[in-house]
């Protein structure tokens, strides 16, 4: 599966835009031209549904589906009468040839076949940016109102930050939402000044093969944020605001924001809270959203993932 084929196929795994399957002829017959075959059984209708359509709208996909029961699903898949596939909380032994990714809230998971690992990284990425978003979180209120929802997981390097989170001793749920918004959890980011990695690290200390290891770069951005709260805590009114001033240096330099402390200083505006500091960024700076963006992040990880 090219990446073409990957994006036709993540696109298809979860929708509910349902094609009739004739009696007369096979479901997986002459797929229309560029689409992929693909099939989902019936549950959670909507939901799958606008999930597809998210993400056919992000990649402007087109998917040839069908509507099949589950055990004809796995089989057509490994037999490669289908692409990819939607399949809810499948047995280990129905898998067999077949890989799948993480679960959503619903328990259903995207299959493929076994020799399709790279489409499935892929796949997980995606999984991963979207479980991780804004967006996500609406539809789970929309699709799952009045039903509690605890994903198991936020990106694949839980483990190493929450190793790195108690190590600093922050949430480590924090944590993640500061990498989410540095790279997408995208291990290999790199911005046009140089950061590099999940933590979107700039420094000349580490090589940048030592920045590429997610262990190391997880680490090294939460002794940065570490030292900076620390470095802050004087003048922060609570360890709230401690939190805010640490992050509005991760994102903007240590060296801006005591330019900013000082202004406010020197005109007399309480210096304590970042609420009041941040006025004196220009209307529109990205340090402005970034606090407020990782803060509203880190709240919502709070509801859905366990601590």
């Amino acid at each position: 599966m090219n990446l073409r084929s990957l994006g036709y196929s993540a696109a298809c795994a979860l929708t509910m835009l349902l094609i009739p399957i004739s009696s007369n002829n096979s479901p997986w017959s002459a797929p229309p031209q560029e689409a992929i075959r693909c099939a989902i059984p019936v549950q959670d209708a909507e939901f799958h549904r606008s999930l597809v359509k998210k993400y056919a709208e992000d990649k402007n996909l087109q998917v040839s589906i069908v509507l099949a029961r589950s055990s004809f699903i796995l089989d057509s898949l490994r037999h490669g009468s289908l692409d990819l596939a939607v399949v809810n909380d499948p047995p280990d032994t129905a898998l067999r040839g077949l890989v799948t990714s993480r679960s959503f809230a619903d328990g259903s998971v995207w299959a493929v076949r076994e020799d399709e690992v790279e489409a499935l990284r892929h796949i997980n990425q995606w999984i991963t940016e979207l479980t991780a978003s804004a967006r996500f979180n609406r539809m789970q209120k929309r699709y799952f109102s009045g039903k509690t929802v605890n994903l198991k997981s936020i990106s694949q390097y839980d483990n190493l930050l929450r190793a790195s989170a108690d190590s600093i001793g922050w949430d480590w749920r924090l944590l993640a939402a500061v990498a989410y918004h540095e790279s997408r959890f995208h291990n290999d980011a790199n911005s046009s000044k140089g950061a590099i990695g999940l933590m979107q690290i700039l420094s000349d200390r580490y090589s940048e093969e030592m920045l590429l290891n997610p262990a190391v770069n997880i680490s090294v951005g939460a002794r940065y944020l570490k030292r900076m709260e620390k470095m802050f805590t004087p003048t922060a009114a609570d360890p709230q605001e401690a939190t805010s001033f640490a992050l509005a240096a991760y994102n903007m330099g240590e060296g801006k924001l005591i330019q900013l402390l000082e202004k406010a200083r020197e005109e007399g505006t309480d210096d304590s809270r970042w609420e009041s500091v941040k006025n004196y960024l220009p209307e529109g700076h990205h340090t402005r959203s970034y606090v407020d963006n990782v803060l509203n992040t880190y709240a919502y990880y709070s509801k859905v993932y366990p601590r």
